[in-house]
């Protein structure tokens, strides 16, 4: 059995994708190369499939698959296989593994933060990155100063049933157990608190000389909470209102595990790329 054939078709696929990796020029390939353009890696996937199989159509001079394969058979036995049909099992090798490569990212990495671009995909940011990608944050607000919300997610489930394992309010009367809307409520009423106590937080680390606080994070008993500037407030300009992000996680895993984290800073990414095409920064 003469395996030549299939060396050489493995060697010229191999050498295909070290150079599209390499005109890449991206260290973390899958993740900041393919992952964000998925639809564009699939189209070449789906091209080059095509075109392999296409030049297995003029080989087999046949449609039928059952030819097709007794094309490919000659990478593994006695028989010899032309030019054409060497050039047809390297595009249909490299389509297939462009194919597969899309179906990783989509199964096992987020969507990418650059993906989203219009302002009109400023509410669906923090629904995926919220809602959709589990594991991570339960909450999230954009708002400006006075509480006016402008986006805001949560995600229903993991809160109503987090919120049975948490203490009771203490209100006028006796301590009552906390509903959703009322977890939402002070979740609301804290996003603007550490906004208004802002200067407060940069007194504290002002003999730092590092510049005032642009993201804060904080992790009580019960989950975390994070905080950023989306426009930051600029004194003595008019228009310059500042934007603020507000999240909370009420799992202590996703906090420990920098998973809450993870899914903040990808979320804050995808406004700040939104924001990013409708003004100068």
């Amino acid at each position: 059995m003469n395996y030549s054939d299939l060396f050489v078709v493995l060697i010229l696929a191999s050498g295909l994708y070290g150079l599209i990796v390499a005109l890449a020029r991206q260290r973390e390939f899958l993740t900041t190369a393919v992952n964000p353009y998925r639809g564009a890696w699939l189209l070449a996937g789906t091209t080059c499939l095509w075109f392999g199989i296409g030049l297995l159509r003029l080989e087999a001079k046949s449609w039928a698959v059952a030819d097709w394969l007794d094309v490919l058979k000659a990478l593994v036995t006695d028989a010899h296989l032309s030019t054409q049909g060497k050039v047809a099992a390297v595009a249909v090798i490299l389509g297939l593994l462009l194919i597969v490569l899309v179906v990783w990212c989509r199964f096992n990495y987020p969507r990418d933060p650059s993906t989203f671009r219009r302002p009109s995909q400023r509410g669906r940011a923090l629904r995926y990155y919220v809602t959709k990608l589990k594991g991570g944050l339960d909450y999230a607000v954009l708002m400006r100063p006075g509480g006016e919300r402008l986006e805001e997610a949560w995600e229903q489930r993991h809160i109503r049933a987090t919120l049975l394992q948490l203490p009771r309010v203490c209100g006028p009367g006796e301590p009552s157990a906390r509903t959703l809307d009322d977890q939402i409520a002070f979740w609301r009423t804290t996003a603007e608190q550490i906004h208004q106590s802002m200067a407060a937080l940069d007194a504290a680390i002002a003999p730092a000389h590092q510049g005032g606080n642009r993201r804060v994070m904080f992790d009580p008993e019960f989950g975390g909470v994070f905080f950023a500037y989306l426009r930051l407030p600029t004194a003595g300009a008019v228009d310059a209102e500042p934007v603020y992000l507000f999240a909370a996680a009420l799992s202590q895993e996703a906090i420990n595990r920098k998973i809450a984290d993870a899914h903040f800073d990808l979320l804050l990414r995808a406004l700040k790329q939104i924001d990013t095409n409708v003004r100068m920064s």
